[in-house]
């Protein structure tokens, strides 16, 4: 393993250790708090502010004074949020795909791969009120009846005070390819199912050959170039 594998190894095992928090229905955000950031819209206007992004829809919130607001996700051209890990400063990227803010992990703005991150909601309502509880809740209730932050309770200070008050929440991880503003869920199903007949066969052996790991980003990006091409 060489010097540079093992230094991305480390970064990658920091960032998750560095954004590892407690999502719940009360905090169903991506970051433990709204980090300084910079929307950049269509439109070439920029909003520098306190941003999250809320994982409901994984759509775009910011802090208007103590008010939490949701960004119109059509709007947004992509987004920029300062991610601190261990005292230092990681910006993360997101473009906006299928109308929800997908992180950037590897690539440029014409073809990239995407992480979707998303707070199973349903599983709360199908285990009948909760799917674990944060230690200051024993109760369950029904998803309907929740009060979901940032969306029924959207003022930040009150809703940072009631952290511990909501139900656990499992995530879901989907990873994308995104080429040119085309999205391919990155299963070969889905890559298969949008590509020419005459580029199917050269694709599952490319597949073979590079012995690609679909829940593995960097395996993915090496399939950007073959789907660029």
């Amino acid at each position: 393993m060489t010097r540079k594998i093992i230094f991305s190894f480390i970064i990658l095992c920091i960032a998750f250790v560095g954004s590892a928090q407690d999502v719940t229905t009360m905090w169903p955000y991506k970051y433990s708090d709204f980090q300084n950031g910079t929307v950049y819209f269509k439109d070439q206007k920029t909003l520098s502010a306190q941003l999250n992004v809320h994982l409901l829809k994984s759509t775009l919130h910011y802090l208007n004074g103590d008010k939490i607001m949701e960004a119109t996700s059509t709007d947004i051209a992509y987004v920029l949020i300062d991610n601190t890990i261990q005292n230092v400063i990681v910006p993360d990227k997101y473009y906006v795909c299928n109308n929800q803010l997908m992180r950037v992990l590897s690539g440029d703005s014409t073809a990239f791969v995407a992480e979707l991150l998303l707070a199973d909601f349903d599983a709360i309502k199908e285990s009948g009120g909760a799917y674990g509880s944060s230690s200051n809740v024993q109760s369950t209730r029904k998803l309907s009846s929740l009060d979901v932050g940032g969306i029924t309770i959207t003022n930040h200070m009150e809703l940072k005070s009631k952290k511990d008050d909501g139900s656990l929440l499992p995530l879901t991880i989907k990873y994308y390819m995104v080429v040119a503003d085309k999205v391919y869920p990155a299963t070969p199903k889905d890559i298969e199912s949008q590509l020419p007949d005459n580029k199917k066969e050269a694709f599952k052996q490319f597949v073979k050959n590079h012995k690609i790991k679909w829940k593995d980003p960097d395996s993915l990006a090496t399939l950007l170039e073959f789907i660029k091409n």
